[in-house]
């Protein structure tokens, strides 16, 4: 298991805006073929929530003299990308006779392209320490994302931002609004980004070009679900706010660190609870010839929100007769009627709940309760994809959030990969968007097998959250497990 250096603080960042220029499709879209896509039942509860920010740290392999290539790979590149993920570069507008909210490419598609440069007279803002300090500098890391509004429609979709960083870094920010993509749809897009400026072409034989009609997603009266969603979370189109108007600036207010998880770690890890599920098969005469449990064994994704779920449970003093509860999103795709091909450029996701008792995930056992709640969870998303998916905001809303976690992305996300531009994978990539007392993002990390794991935590929790994963996870030393054997 890794941890980045503890010891940073966080920064006042200053970044000063050198030029602010338009990228359009290259080439651009055909006149007679215009492209309005109409937000599906699935886009829709997102078009209130703020955009999707992540961060991109580079360290520039010429240093600071290739800045400006890079600048201008990243354009060109973003240029043909943007011609085949053509709803990236629209606009969301209001169509006030029916009700519907469009992604409209027609008028000028476009994005907004930032250039700016950090202020090289602040030590903190250097790219290596804000690539291993294992906290976050919420401060820098908000600076290097582009700005999008999108509280009142039409709003830009996509814009993106480059910050040159002393020392040779090269900081990478994009604000996407999430409803027009989800996660797997924007990691599409920025592996075929990253193949434009790498290769020459944004379709390779990996990532076909993508399709964005909504009518690949049958819903049964979709239409008229999708209506219904934008009346009851955005009431007061074209202005895009909640019922609630959740004020979204608390989450600035949370700790927010990040972790690695080794392959021996997760390896190990599922060891433990492979030996607590054979532990209660035997206990319950539910095993096979061999001595194993019948029941499925955990992925790795299971494994980790599992110890995540049982970590925030813990740190957060919660207690036997306490529900609590892990949210997370399944992609639908593949199990959508007919299926959706993989290269669907839009949102196709369900949010899956597990519940449990809190002193049931505090116990020995709690790893295994944990686990067998979330493959609960997905068994019933399995079963009825679709069933109870209009009610999800409503649902949602009654849960009580001091004892609610929740888990974004997923393992399978290799983004280090799937943002090499040309100039080397980056060191460091990070959701600078998260919103939530208890959210965690998972993604694939830097090294072959590894998880990065990052956390948004009240600060005075967040030693005992870490606590509890180091201690649950650690793969056993090469003297312990030799004396196991």
């Amino acid at each position: 298991m890794g941890e980045a250096n503890a010891t940073g603080t966080p920064a006042t960042a200053t970044v000063r805006v050198l030029a602010v220029s338009r990228v359009a499709p290259a080439p651009a879209p055909a006149a007679a073929d215009p492209v309005v896509v109409k937000l599906s039942f699935f886009d829709t509860p997102w078009v209130v929530l703020p955009p999707i920010q992540r961060v991109f740290l580079y360290e520039l392999p010429g240093g600071d003299g290739e800045f400006t290539a890079a600048v201008t790979r990243l354009k060109s590149s973003l240029a043909a990308t943007l011609a085949v993920y053509l709803p990236l570069a629209g606009k969301l507008a209001y169509v006030a006779g029916t009700g519907d909210v469009v992604v409209d490419c027609v008028d000028d598609p476009g994005v907004a392209f930032v250039e700016a440069e950090a202020d090289a007279g602040i030590d903190t803002m250097d790219v290596r320490r804000l690539a291993s300090d294992e906290a976050h500098d919420i401060p820098a890391f908000l600076a290097l994302v582009p700005e999008l509004p999108t509280k009142v429609l039409p709003a830009p979709v996509l814009s993106v931002q480059a910050t040159r960083i002393p020392g040779g870094g090269l900081a990478l920010g994009l604000s996407v609004h999430h409803a027009v993509a989800d996660g797997q749809a924007v990691w599409r897009f920025m592996g075929a980004w990253a193949s434009a400026a790498r290769d020459g072409s944004p379709v390779t034989k990996s990532l076909p070009a993508p399709h964005y009609s909504r009518e690949a997603v049958h819903v049964p009266n979709g239409d008229e679900f999708a209506r219904q969603m934008l009346k009851m979370v955005a009431p007061n189109l074209p202005a895009a706010g909640t019922v609630a108007d959740y004020d979204f600036s608390q989450r600035f207010r949370l700790a927010r660190r990040t972790f690695y998880l080794g392959g021996d770690d997760i390896r190990a890890l599922k060891l433990r609870i492979s030996a607590l599920a054979e532990a209660e098969a035997e206990a319950e005469d539910d095993v096979v010839a061999d001595g194993r449990s019948k029941k499925k064994p955990v992925s790795t994704f299971v494994a980790l929100s599992a110890l995540g779920w049982t970590s925030f449970v813990r740190c957060k003093g919660l207690g036997a007769g306490d529900d609590t509860y892990l949210v997370f999103l399944a992609d639908l795709r593949a199990r959508m009627d007919p299926p959706v091909a993989d290269g669907y450029l839009g949102n196709c996701i369900k949010g899956c709940l597990a519940t449990a008792d809190a002193g049931d995930l505090l116990g020995e056992r709690g790893l295994l309760v944990a686990c067998r709640a979330i493959q609960a969870a997905v068994a019933e998303m399995e079963a009825a994809p679709l069933a109870g998916s209009e009610r999800w905001i409503q649902k949602m809303m009654g849960l009580p959030f001091a004892r609610l976690a929740n888990v974004a992305a997923s393992p399978r996300f290799r983004v280090y990969e799937a943002s090499d531009f040309g100039f080397g994978r980056p060191a460091r990539v990070e959701l600078v968007s998260m919103n939530n007392d208890g959210e965690m993002v998972l993604v694939g990390g830097r090294g072959d097998g590894e998880v990065q794991l990052s956390v948004s935590l009240d600060p005075a929790r967040m030693e005992d959250f870490k606590a509890h994963v180091f201690a649950t996870s650690a793969a056993p030393s090469d003297s312990a497990a030799a004396a196991a054997n």
